[in-house]
Order: structure tokens, then sequence, then C-alpha cells
């Protein structure tokens, strides 16, 4: 395989998955639930890293090793700065809702979590990166590298 083809399939992997995040964000924004605005980050991360890792690792373009886990987490960043850039521009600075907070009573002690974008954008992104590491354990005696 030519080294073109696979920067062409992760860009287009990229472009595909960043459409469904909009997409949601926009259906989302139509029914008056900003609240939910980051649920366009979760279905645009399951198919660009799950889906499309997932993809380029059966059709033998990416090894089923370390290799998809750096893939998968160069992804995650560079869709998250893309996200939280584009989301605004299009819905308007205040797409994100504001901080919200979780406060919790564990023996105790009273812990206030802060669930901003950045708490929302880092738990999915280690959800991504558990389904990618399930994923993994599942073929890696069927694709050989």
């Amino acid at each position: 395989m030519e080294h073109g083809n696979l920067i062409r399939v992760l860009i287009l992997n990229f472009i595909s998955s960043l459409i469904i995040a909009i997409v949601t964000s926009d259906i989302l924004n139509a029914f008056h639930l900003k609240g939910g605005m980051y649920l366009g980050n979760l279905f645009g991360l399951y198919f660009l890293v799950v889906y499309g890792v997932n993809n380029l690792v059966e059709a033998h373009k990416l090894p089923n090793n370390y290799l998809r886990f750096i893939v998968a987490i160069l992804y995650i960043l560079l869709f998250d700065i893309a996200f939280v850039l584009i989301i605004p521009f299009l819905f308007g600075p205040n797409a994100f809702p504001p901080t919200e907070y979780l406060a919790m009573n564990y023996s105790g002690a009273l812990f206030n979590i802060a669930l901003s974008k950045e708490f929302y954008l880092a738990l999915f992104a280690v959800v991504m990166l558990i389904f990618n590491f399930l994923i993994y354990r599942k073929y890696k005696n069927y694709v050989r590298d």
C-alpha cells in the first residue's frame, strides 16, 4: 500500500466523523438541548476511534499492536481540539453549557466534580480507548500484523 493512500483514509475518516459530530450537535441544538451538545463529540469519536481505526486494522493498513493505540490517541486529541473550536463557531459562543458541579458525599468527605467540557472530553476519550482495547484483545489472534 502506498503511504498516500493511508493518509487519505485517515483524513477521510477524520472529516466523516467531524460531519457526524456536527450533525448530531445540530440536531441537539434544534431541539434546544444544548446541555447534551457533548453527545456530538461522543458519536464522532466512536465513529473515528472505534469504527475507523478498526477498519484500518482489518484492511491491514495499520498493524494490530501499539500503533493502533497511538493512532487512536492522536485521533482523539485532534478531534477534541477541532470539536471545541468548530462547535462554538457554528452554534455561537454559548454552545457549551456553563460548568455544573456534582457533589458527592463519600464516607463523610464531600467531593465536588466539575462537569465541564474538559471533563466530558476526557471521559469520552477514556471510554473510546477502553473500546479500542477490547477490540484489540478480540482480534489479537485473528488479525495478523
